[in-house]
């Protein structure tokens, strides 16, 4: 998504990142060693076993962000604030989302932050929910609508009453093929962890850290819907795919992935932003 662009941009131009990560009660990091012994001969990137995504393409017009795909129309109309910083004076006032027949609005005046931007838009494989991530004044957000009900659930402020702390970001995505379930990536610009978040029962399942992954660039669910890969960045400049299982919990880092490297796998990203 543009997150990882933007961060894939900032290595090529910059040298990498400078943060440091934190600690995690409980995880145990992977040595740089063992996961450079485990990545001989390990595997190069290989769409066909990835599911795929119909992405929605994006339109815009005068004060209005416009999200399509298939029989999905998502609206964001937006209000220019005077002021306000630079960066701050285009704000979202609305969202409405058209279905066939269906309309759903979300009211986006009354939010904690303002939202400056719907960065990308993306259904799930039942066509029941939609994906709706934005930019905020401060970080990303992860909205998820019904596309029945109308209901929404911001993943942000659940995480947070789930008791998770630093929740500023929800960087990449990426829905799951064979249920209405989301996985994804939230943290600070020092940390990142990763969750998967089940719809139906409105619940996470926290993935175990291999590792005090500094930020997580991209989210691939294989076609099976077993088995998740991740590319995240530790130490900073040096990016690792990882592998979950859902059936065993645990996850083991795959191979070390060069600059190079992330390009091809950075075309598999189902998000684009354009």
């Amino acid at each position: 998504m543009n997150n990882a662009a933007i961060w894939f941009s900032t290595v090529l131009l910059l040298g990498g990142l400078t943060t440091t990560s934190s600690s995690i009660v409980g995880a145990k990091p992977a040595a740089p060693e063992q996961i450079s012994q485990r990545s001989v001969n390990a595997p190069s990137v290989t769409p066909s076993i990835y599911s795929s995504i119909k992405p929605f393409k994006r339109n815009n017009s005068t004060n209005k962000i416009i999200w399509k795909g298939g029989n999905i129309t998502l609206t964001a109309t937006t209000v220019k604030l005077e002021g306000v910083p630079t960066f701050e004076q285009n704000i979202i006032q609305s969202i409405v989302v058209t279905k066939g027949s269906q309309k759903h609005t979300i009211d986006t005046s009354d939010l904690e932050d303002n939202w400056l931007d719907v960065t990308s838009v993306v259904a799930s494989n039942s066509n029941t929910w939609l994906a709706i991530h934005a930019k905020r004044s401060s970080g990303n957000t992860l909205m998820l609508l019904n596309l029945q009900t109308g209901d929404v659930t911001e993943l942000n402020e659940q995480l947070k009453q789930a008791g998770k702390k630093n929740i500023e970001t929800i960087a990449t995505y990426n829905w799951a093929p064979n249920e209405d379930q989301i996985a994804f990536s939230y943290g600070d610009p020092s940390k990142s962890s990763l969750a998967i978040y089940n719809v139906q029962k409105e619940s996470f399942i926290y993935l175990p850290r291999a590792t005090n992954y500094i930020s997580t660039n991209l989210i691939l669910w294989q076609k099976n819907g077993k088995i998740l890969d991740y590319i995240s960045e530790y130490p900073s400049d040096q990016m690792i795919l990882y592998r979950y299982s859902t059936e065993s919990n645990k996850v083991k880092p795959v191979k070390k992935i060069s600059r190079n490297e992330f390009a091809e796998w950075f075309k598999l990203d189902k998000y684009p932003t354009q």
